[in-house]
């Protein structure tokens, strides 16, 4: 079976520019369902960071539809 890939925004921290992340709907349900992070990664600045309670929430309602 294949698995089914999310993208979402995701906005440097240090500059503001955003970038197209891509996780497997697993991961995420997984990551929201047990209060685990979702990293993100900017290749502007070369920065990896865990997203804040409004990412998580906007992922949250494109993960849950």
């Amino acid at each position: 079976m294949t698995e089914v890939f999310l993208r979402y925004l995701v906005q440097c921290p240090v500059c503001g520019q955003e970038f197209v992340a891509a996780r497997t709907q697993g991961e995420l349900q997984d990551a929201l369902d047990n209060n685990k992070p979702i990293k993100a990664y900017a290749e502007c600045h070369d920065w990896h960071w865990e997203l804040g309670e409004s990412a998580r929430a906007a992922i949250s309602k494109l993960v849950r539809g």
